[in-house]
């Protein structure tokens, strides 16, 4: 069985492998990519936004808010709106791909408004 923290450390040295950058580049520049989102009630699967390496070492970040619309039956979001946009069009996109997969228990009142916001700690900002 492969842990949560093995395949997320695999997906972003595939990335940074695509983009040309080892994950071992990132970490000697102490750059830590960190996502984090609100938890509004009813909340019972949370799935993270992916932040890939390409994007911290660019210095990517921002801070977005996202309207969820949850079907009341299931609980799956069946629809989500970019309120206010993290700065950066690849980095709304990972939002909503991670937020359409939330479930929220039957009944939740909808709509949601969930924070994320994609920042990067330490390190310095690698330039090319």
């Amino acid at each position: 069985m492969i842990s949560r923290h093995s395949l997320k450390v695999a997906v972003i040295t595939l990335v940074a492998a695509f983009a040309g950058f080892s994950s071992a580049q990132a970490q000697r520049h102490g750059t830590e990519p960190i996502v984090t989102t609100g938890s509004p009630a009813g909340l019972i699967k949370k799935i993270d936004p992916e932040y890939p390496v390409a994007f911290v070492i660019h210095g990517a970040k921002g801070r977005g808010r996202f309207r969820l619309t949850i079907n009341p039956k299931s609980g799956l979001v069946d629809e989500v709106k970019i309120l206010q946009s993290t700065g950066y069009q690849d980095l709304n996109k990972l939002a909503v791909k991670a937020l359409l997969q939330w479930q929220f228990q039957p009944g939740t009142r909808s709509p949601v408004e969930v924070p994320v916001e994609f920042d990067i700690q330490g390190g310095n900002r690698i330039l090319h």
